[in-house]
């Protein structure tokens, strides 16, 4: 090629790399300013904002808070009964807890099938919410509703109908309404994640009024060792119990085989006990068992409201 043609073809080529890149530069500068502003760092636009506020709506996976340490479920657990009243008639008790369904009916029918009675927790405005509730009330098993709250960590998502610490009372109510509104049958309610609102004695009070007034119960599910479900319940005098394990915090039997041993030490020493478990292959596994575990015992597995305070 001629050194005159082969200079120009290359002076093109370099302007048109030079433009493109002029192009996308002007492009992203732009897409970083509102009303013509730069954001500057850290700064989010009003359209992420938006969007990252409809975060809350989408439907993800369930995910749990855990008190998982065994020295600390054991100081957890000795907190709440050394002063405790109940009245136990006969061998020691235990109740089951499945939380986070409402996402499959598969499973929650292999839960539903297990040979003792198990109570049922369901997640608001999830795909099988509604059927997996009324599955349950048609086989006469307990429905709670597994009210979302929000945890300490901001990052996690506690899902759609989410109590947060900076609503106003009238939000609260509003959001009570709404869920309770979606379980017309539940019996009661336990809190779903909720470390932050569940220390929150004020939001709680408002949130266990909105309980009292249904004439329902409520579980504290102790996400948070400093959580005042359970005692501001027992004094605003609704019926009111707490978990004292989880069964599957590490989803292998033997994990969940131990849970079960700390839970039978836990009934026989307090006469009575509550256990909260998710809808895991290896737990449901495990349950299957269970009842032959703890027959040898001498501990009985009963229904949830036999447990309340």
């Amino acid at each position: 090629m001629d050194k005159k043609l082969w200079n120009y073809a290359f002076s093109i080529l370099l302007s048109a790399i030079l433009l493109l890149l002029l192009g996308i530069f002007v492009h992203l500068d732009s897409n970083n300013k509102v009303n013509g502003k730069p954001l500057g760092p850290g700064v989010i636009s009003e359209e992420t904002k938006v969007q990252e506020e409809d975060i809350q709506d989408k439907e993800v996976p369930f995910l749990y808070e855990i008190f998982s340490k065994k020295d600390e479920e054991l100081q957890l657990f000795h907190q709440f009964t050394k002063d405790r009243r109940i009245d136990i008639v006969g061998n020691p008790k235990v109740a089951i807890i499945i939380d986070d369904l409402g996402y499959q009916e598969e499973i929650a029918g292999r839960i539903l099938n297990l040979n003792f009675p198990v109570a049922i927790s369901v997640l608001p405005f999830l795909s099988d919410s509604q059927l997996v509730a009324q599955m349950a009330k048609e086989k006469g098993m307990t429905v709670l509703l597994h009210l979302p709250m929000e945890p300490h960590n901001s990052n996690v998502n506690p899902g759609k109908g989410a109590i947060f610490s900076n609503m106003n009372e009238e939000e609260i109510r509003n959001k009570m309404l709404t869920n309770l509104l979606e379980f017309p049958e539940a019996d009661g309610i336990n809190n779903h994640m909720g470390s932050k609102v569940t220390e929150n004695k004020e939001i709680m009070r408002i949130v266990l009024d909105e309980i009292k007034e249904r004439d329902i119960f409520f579980i504290d599910s102790m996400t948070s060792p400093d959580s005042v479900g359970y005692q501001l319940s027992k004094e605003m005098g609704i019926k009111t119990a707490f978990r004292s394990v989880f069964l599957d915090n590490e989803q292998n039997v033997d994990y969940i085989r131990n849970q079960i041993s700390l839970l039978k030490e836990f009934a026989i020493r307090n006469g009575s006990a509550i256990a909260i478990g998710h809808p895991y292959c290896n737990t449901i596994d495990v349950l299957n068992e269970l009842d032959i575990i703890l027959e040898a015992e001498g501990v009985e597995i009963v229904k949830l409201e036999e447990l309340l305070e």
